[in-house]
């Protein structure tokens, strides 16, 4: 097997099109296609925007479907699928591609949400045994995590091969998982996103991406980093993972319904540009932040919670454990929301070993995820931050979590060295 020609479906999209890019700027020979020539064209934008560099565009060709399909998947080795998270509009594409690929050609799903064991159904021997999913994280070029699987009928070997091509050609941070609604890093991220989402109708969008804010260990606020991925996005993944994930966790999983009406009203994001999400920027420069009561904006007021800024402090000069113990002694309503964010990460992280990443990895695979998909902080290390395992017992138990057995056996948290700087930059 060899991979040097691509054919990316769905490029006018921010994953495929940027993903494209990366593949482009790995000096592969790569198809743009999507409904329209107009929307690949936009796709390619996209890419050169990502590289800052129009040099790109010389390993892409531009398309549509109709006029293009046949032609790209007879050339491609590998076909990557990054279309709507919808298993008919997939299917309905497969079907195409099974017509028009070589046999022996590679094709993935760039999807998380979906079960991947339905999406190939009805399609070709050769088709089934060369289909598998490469999850990709936006965006591509900054975040080097992707979750690879196959489903029943994958060829091992297809997905091996694809494992070394994607580590070694594309330099992605590969972590094995098994074919789960989710895998691991949006099972655990939408998690926490769906709760925080909820909270935010109480204590406001701008009090929890200050409460959950860098100090916590995350580049990124959360509900900041959901303008980014795009609310309806959003919906889409909390949708299937209601549907197809039943674990001690799943009742957590809510999509609230003022978030709804956000979509309905074209609040998606960044996306949408003058709409906004959650945050909305000004022309002065300023952001305001949507009231999930109203769903009017509403300017900064800038909150101070005292064990907050302690703790910010602490981690300006680098004493990340002392930052948190202070969030463990911290008492009142905002110190809850935060132990019980912390809390939740910690215990949904380990019980999704061996269930979606094999036992071999231990938190190991976990934590691969978080950091170069998220760029989280992972879980192990914010075990060790809270004084080790025991410690992290405590407040999962507090928080009345249950306490997975792979974290009352880790040995990770206690012995690994950390680069904790990456992960809890001084804001």
């Amino acid at each position: 097997m060899k991979i040097e020609t691509v054919a990316v479906l769905g490029a006018s999209g921010t994953v495929g099109s940027l993903t494209g890019g990366v593949l482009a700027q790995n000096g592969l020979k790569v198809y743009f296609l999507s409904r329209s020539m107009a929307r690949s064209q936009k796709g390619l934008d996209k890419a050169m925007a990502q590289a800052r560099s129009e040099v790109i565009a010389d390993n892409i060709i531009c398309g549509d479907y109709d006029t293009l399909l046949q032609e790209a998947c007879g050339q491609a080795d590998w076909i990557l699928e990054c279309v709507a998270e919808d298993v008919a509009v997939k299917r309905s594409l497969y079907e195409q591609v099974d017509r028009y690929r070589r046999p022996g050609s590679i094709v993935s799903s760039v999807t998380s949400s979906l079960v991947l064991e339905e999406l190939p159904k009805g399609r070709s021997e050769d088709f089934c045994r060369h289909f598998l999913s490469t999850h990709f994280y936006n965006p591509p070029a900054k975040m080097l995590a992707c979750e690879i699987c196959g489903q029943s009928r994958t060829d091992p070997e297809v997905v091996a091969f694809m494992a070394e091509f994607l580590d070694k050609r594309l330099r992605r941070a590969v972590i094995p998982v098994k074919p789960t609604a989710g895998f691991a890093g949006n099972r655990i991220a939408f998690l926490l996103f769906a709760r925080i989402t909820e909270l935010a109708v109480m204590h406001g969008v701008e009090m929890m991406d200050y409460l959950i804010g860098p100090y916590t260990g995350r580049i990124m606020p959360p509900l900041a980093t959901l303008d980014l991925v795009g609310l309806d996005i959003h919906a889409a993944i909390i949708r299937s993972l209601q549907r197809n994930v039943s674990d001690a966790m799943h009742d957590r999983i809510t999509l609230p319904a003022y978030v709804e009406a956000m979509i309905q009203a074209g609040h998606l994001g960044r996306k949408s540009r003058d709409k906004g999400g959650f945050y909305k920027r000004l022309e002065s420069g300023k952001n305001v932040f949507v009231d999930p009561a109203t769903l009017d904006y509403v300017g900064a007021f800038e909150p101070h919670v005292q064990f907050v800024e302690q703790a910010k402090g602490l981690i300006r000069i680098g004493k990340y454990r002392q930052a948190f113990e202070v969030i463990l002694a911290a008492v009142g309503s905002e110190a809850e929301i935060v132990k019980e964010i912390l809390a939740t990460y910690i215990a949904y992280s380990y019980m999704l070993i061996g269930q979606v990443t094999d036992e071999e990895y231990g938190i190991g695979g976990i934590d691969r995820v978080m950091t170069t998909g998220y760029n989280w902080a992972g879980p192990s290390m914010i075990v060790k931050m809270l004084g080790g395992k025991d410690r992290a017992i405590e407040l999962l138990q507090s928080q009345n979590l249950p306490v997975p057995d792979s974290l009352r056996s880790d040995i990770a948290c206690e012995q690994t060295i950390f680069n904790v700087g990456k992960y809890f930059p001084a804001k």
